[in-house]
C-alpha cells in the first residue's frame, strides 16, 4: 500500500475541517425567533378611578382555543388556511400572558388591590368570579387584528353577568412587532369594558346582598 504524503494528508485533514463550514455556507444559517411579550396598560387617561371597589375578583384560568395553544404566532393567511411563524413567538404560554395582562389592567382600570390569578376552589363570599374565554386572536389576511372573546362574572354559585364582545385593530401582514403591539391593543379594550361591568356590578350592590 502506498504511503500518502505528508502535503497529501495536510490537504485532507484540512478539507475535513473546511466541510462544516461549507455546508454551513450552502445551506445558510438558521435565524434567530423573535419573541414578543404582552403588556398590560401602563397609564389612564383622566388618571385612575378614586373610588376603588372593596371586594376581591378571582380571575379564572382564561381558556384559549387549541389552535392558538402553542408558542409560534399565528396568522390568517386565507378562509380556512392560518399559518405558524417559526420565528415569530410568544415570549410565555399565550393564556398566562393574557391572563397575567388581565390581571394588572384590572387592578389599574377598576381598581382594586384584591384580584387573584388563576383562581380557582372556593372564594370569599364578597369575591366576584371572573371567567374568561379567547375565540379568536389572530391577525387576519387584510391585517387586522381580532380577538373575540366571552366573559362571565359569578358570586358564589350564581351568575350576574354574561357578555360577549369582538375587537379590531389595524396591525400589519408582515411585521411582526405590528401584530403584537394591535393584539395587545384589543386585549387592552377587552379589558377596559370588563372593568366597566365590574364597577358597574359594584354600583349595583352585587356582592353585598344586591342581585
Amino acid at each position: 500500500m502506498q504511503n500518502r504524503s505528508p502535503k497529501r494528508l495536510l490537504a485532507i485533514l484540512l478539507l475535513a475541517a473546511l466541510l462544516p463550514a461549507l455546508a454551513g455556507c450552502i445551506g445558510g444559517r438558521t435565524p434567530p425567533s423573535d419573541f414578543y411579550l404582552l403588556e398590560p396598560i401602563k397609564t389612564l387617561q383622566g388618571g385612575r378611578p378614586t373610588d376603588p371597589i372593596h371586594r376581591g375578583i378571582a380571575l379564572a384560568p382564561v381558556r384559549i382555543p387549541q389552535y392558538l395553544d402553542r408558542p409560534q404566532m399565528v396568522t390568517s393567511t386565507a378562509k380556512n388556511a392560518y399559518a405558524l411563524s417559526e420565528f415569530h413567538r410568544w415570549a410565555e404560554r399565550l393564556d398566562d400572558g393574557i391572563a397575567r395582562v388581565l390581571a394588572l389592567n384590572l387592578s389599574l382600570l377598576v381598581p382594586t388591590d384584591r384580584v387573584s390569578l388563576n383562581a380557582t376552589g372556593r372564594n370569599p363570599p364578597d369575591t366576584l368570579r371572573v371567567a374568561v374565554t379567547l375565540l379568536e386572536f389572530h391577525v387576519d389576511p387584510l391585517g387586522q387584528a381580532v380577538l373575540a372573546s366571552q366573559w362571565n362574572v359569578a358570586r358564589g354559585e350564581e351568575t350576574v353577568l354574561g357578555r360577549q364582545a369582538s375587537y379590531r385593530e389595524p396591525a400589519s401582514s408582515t411585521d411582526y412587532a405590528v401584530m403584537a403591539g394591535a393584539l395587545n391593543e384589543c386585549l387592552n379594550r377587552l379589558s377596559r369594558d370588563l372593568a366597566l361591568d365590574l364597577r358597574r356590578l359594584e354600583g349595583e350592590g352585587v356582592g353585598a346582598g344586591g342581585l
